[in-house]
């Protein structure tokens, strides 16, 4: 198979054909966006997750919408061997990134350990999400102020959309 035949496969399948155990309880997202409110009442924020190159990687790419300027950015969820963990990557339109791993207990998905470097420095995040149902699902961030103590900093319910995969 040539490289140009290897790409074009990878950007037309949708349906992967294997996934990662490790990234299995992260399934549940891919093939929708997800919406929910912010804080503020007057933003959203959307997140359209879809597998990649052939349900190896799981791909989130996130807006929030209402936001000026605005504001978006893109993970990349993976099974690292060597650490034995799922890890992810995230790259903002603002120049920033994070690098961070994803534990479950059974019931939610926990991220617990993200720092986001960008032009005011290092932050650290730590969120848990919970899957509600087939359509809903619950998304909690927290941020360490510099004192060291954890602040909410999103609490809310996202509900799954349809993906526009022409856009994405």
């Amino acid at each position: 198979m040539s490289i140009q035949t290897h790409a074009q496969e990878q950007l037309t399948t949708d349906i992967p054909v294997t996934i990662p155990d490790e990234l299995k309880p992260l399934a549940f997202m891919a093939g929708a966006c997800w919406e929910g409110p912010m804080p503020d009442g007057k933003q959203v924020a959307s997140h359209c997750v879809r597998w990649f190159m052939r349900g190896r990687y799981l791909r989130d790419r996130f807006e929030l919408k209402g936001s000026n300027p605005p504001y978006g950015g893109e993970t990349t969820y993976y099974w690292d061997q060597d650490a034995k963990a799922v890890k992810y990557i995230y790259w903002g339109n603002d120049g920033g990134y994070s690098t961070g791993s994803v534990k479950t207990d059974g019931a939610n998905i926990i991220f617990d350990d993200e720092c986001y470097i960008g032009e005011e420095g290092e932050i650290k995040l730590r969120g848990t999400v919970k899957p509600i149902d087939a359509n809903s699902m619950s998304w909690r961030t927290e941020i360490q102020a510099k004192d060291g103590k954890w602040a909410e900093m999103l609490n809310s319910a996202f509900t799954r959309k349809p993906i526009n995969w022409g856009a994405q």
